[in-house]
């Protein structure tokens, strides 16, 4: 196809369009030369009036923009594209004419046809003039409008022209927002690379816990779970990290198996179509969704969102195979990666761009036996928490303003970190309703032969949770691991000394390997000889290895092992007869990790009956649990005014840092006393309906 055109003339314009398989509405007017008199002219309804306005650089640059009528057109957004706005001018009509052979009150993106000199470099699109239908342009001439979709301007027009667009948010506001963005991003870039260098510079831990967040950084480093990526908000987990993410497929599988739930897999893409579908639902999203607009040097004629969540990808196939209600319940779950494009500071494991996790989807033919599962689910996730990670939870129900979007409600597994009493969402378990099924048309022909929708839930754990098992344990040496999830339970070590043969020495720690083995334990034997022993002690806590076995001469020669805990240090021998012991030390250990941890959170859960209290107890790094009222209003205003004072208080009392930020509910524990008439909100003083957690939170 010709794309070499000219177009001297309306006529020509019209011509070329159809020549392009551009449908348009023409509307045929007396001139038009202001948007005052634009947007007197009816169009369809979905049709955006645009503003076209031809920028010039002191070079002789040309940018023409194309904006919705009533964006305000700020100056920020130069710098977006490495422009200083400072250089750029709004064109006079000899340089209109030299540029698109156009005039002012004329200006329009179909002149560049007539740029043989390429004079136009950018054609900048107002990112708000993706959300309508149309556009309303003047093709050459502003004695007509034509009404045309901006995917055929783009990919049939501008792309025959071989012409550069970009889509960018054109207000001062907005701009600024992303460039705020983009500072964020390079200053967390330069950070992982710094905190990369500085740890390879040491091997121990040089902070203690209370330094929390260097801490933290160190010990994931260190340990060897994490490696820092050059994309920021996206980390390697190395094998000592995903080995404990396989443990809790392993544990997660078994236990849905039992509910008749099987494994699938849906793919990462998703049309905006399927997407946009429930509104309420891509709200909660929107701002997160990453997209794919291009392969290779080519436009994609749809972009393309990476799933933030999966329902919107899955309940059309639902709607497919659900049909009759012998096809009920439907049970899947898929162990997949999710991308969700957060501005926040990253934080490994707990707040990343990309993470791992499970999710699990379900329709039923009742609402009670969908209830019934999103139950059995919050069960089993308070099971890998607990049996797993040694790490307590709290199961609770989130308020309606934190509830999952969409759904009818959602439960939850909350903890509490007891180094800053900082809020952590373990893993939700939503109630969907039939909201999706009636959008999706998942519906079937029940047993009296009559339509029904389906009731569905959908269900989620993420990587978050090791990074919640990390800040509960760890300790100022580095990491300290629940046995049940560690790639090596035990690692035996042995102290070569001159009173003994290496080789026999050797050959005495590959025998109680074997055993322990046989006992179905994961045991490591470190035996290399270019590190001490001490050092070897030294790198194994710093990887939280649970048990570590010493056998030097004396317990060579007495047939035994030095035991030492990495938990709480404890030592202690025991004869080799007796290595039949270690399954049951192993549990014994978990179960103290899991104590110390519920005592730990216990201790950071306060109870207040008013306003003052609250502050006092939120300010102490505490999560408070209170009487509330149920209203969202409540909600709002708890939140806003923690904030602000939170502000007004010391940043440091009795020489600890305080935390400040707005309080959040985290949820409405199942757990709670009845309330009585005459007990009031903590906040507003109206009748409480149940008991709120509320804390600063990941």
């Amino acid at each position: 196809m010709d794309n070499n055109f000219q177009l001297p003339n309306k006529q020509a314009c019209l011509d070329q369009l159809t020549k392009l398989g551009i449908d348009y509405i023409a509307h045929h007017h007396d001139p038009v030369p202001t948007m005052e008199d634009v947007v007197k002219i009816k169009v369809e309804e979905g049709t955006a009036y645009v503003k076209n306005l031809l920028y010039v650089d002191k070079k002789s640059n040309y940018y023409l923009i194309l904006a919705n009528n009533t964006t305000q057109v700020g100056k920020l957004f130069w710098k977006t594209l490495g422009l200083a706005s400072g250089n750029m001018r709004l064109s006079k009509e000899e340089q209109i004419a030299e540029a698109l052979k156009s005039s002012k009150g004329n200006v329009n993106p179909f002149a560049v046809a007539n740029d043989t000199n390429n004079l136009v470099k950018n054609i900048i699109i107002d990112e708000e003039l993706t959300k309508y239908k149309r556009l309303a342009l003047h093709p050459i001439e502003n004695t007509t409008t034509v009404e045309i979709s901006l995917d055929d301007l783009q990919n049939k027009f501008l792309k025959i022209l071989n012409r550069q667009f970009t889509v960018l948010q054109l207000t001062d506001a907005a701009a600024e927002q992303k460039l705020e963005q983009q500072k964020e991003q390079q200053k967390e870039q330069q950070k992982d690379q710094q905190k990369d260098q500085q740890n390879q510079q040491t091997l121990a831990i040089t902070v203690k816990k209370s330094d929390f967040s260097e801490w933290y950084q160190q010990v994931i480093r260190k340990a060897e779970l994490i490696e820092y990526y050059d994309v920021s908000g996206c980390y390697i987990l190395r094998p000592w990290a995903y080995f404990i993410w396989e443990q809790i497929q392993r544990y997660f599988d078994d236990l849905i198996r039992t509910e008749e739930v099987e494994n699938t897999y849906f793919p990462m893409f998703l049309s905006a179509k399927h997407l946009n579908k429930e509104k309420e639902h891509v709200e909660g999203f929107k701002a997160e969704v990453a997209w794919v607009t291009k392969y290779g040097e080519s436009d994609l004629n749809e972009p393309l969102a990476i799933r933030p969540t999966s329902e919107t990808i899955m309940y059309p196939a639902f709607a497919k195979w659900v049909q009759s209600h012998r096809d009920l319940p439907l049970k899947v779950n898929q162990w997949t990666n999710i991308v969700r494009w957060e501005f926040k500071f990253p934080t490994p494991f707990i707040r990343t761009r990309e993470f791992l996790w499970q999710e699990g989807h379900t329709a039923h033919a009742t609402r009670e036996e969908a209830v019934k599962q999103v139950y059995t689910i919050l069960d089993f996730y308070e099971q890998v928490y607990g049996e797993l990670l040694a790490v307590p939870v709290i199961k609770g129900i989130k308020t309606e303003s934190e509830k999952f979007a969409g759904g009818d409600f959602t439960t939850t597994v909350e903890t509490i970190i007891p180094q800053n009493g900082r809020g952590l969402q373990g893993a939700t378990s939503h109630h969907l309703g039939q909201n999706f099924s009636k959008m999706f048309e998942i519906n079937f022909e029940d047993d009296k032969k009559q339509k029904a929708f389906a009731w569905q839930t959908s269900w989620g754990l993420t990587t978050r949770s090791i990074g919640a098992m990390i800040m509960f344990h760890g300790d100022d040496k580095g990491l300290v691991l629940p046995p049940r999830i560690a790639k090596y339970q035990i690692v035996i070590i042995p102290i070569i000394h001159k009173d003994l043969d290496e080789n026999q020495l050797n050959e005495r720690c590959e025998q109680i390997r074997q055993i322990l083995v046989k006992q179905k334990l994961r045991v490591h034997l470190d035996s290399r000889d270019n590190y001490s022993p001490g050092w070897k002690f030294n790198k194994w806590e710093q990887k939280g290895v649970p048990v570590r076995l010493e056998i030097g001469p004396g317990e060579f020669k007495n047939n035994e092992v030095r035991v030492v805990q990495r938990f709480d240090n404890k030592k202690y021998q025991i004869k080799l007869e007796e290595l039949n012991q270690l399954t049951q030390i192993l549990d014994n250990i978990h179960n103290a990790m899991l104590d110390k941890a519920r005592t730990e959170l216990n201790q950071r859960i306060k109870q207040a009956d008013n306003w003052k209290e609250f502050m006092s107890q939120l300010n102490q790094r505490n999560t408070i649990l209170t009487r509330w009222c149920e209203r969202q209003e409540c909600e709002k205003e708890v939140k806003t005014k923690s904030g602000i004072e939170s502000k007004e208080k010391d940043s440091e009392i009795d020489g600890q840092v305080q935390l400040t930020g707005s309080a959040k509910t985290l949820c409405m524990p199942l757990k709670q006393d009845q309330l009585k008439e005459g007990e009031v909100c903590f906040n507003c003083g109206q009748q409480a309906k149940k008991y709120v957690l509320w804390g600063r939170s990941y």
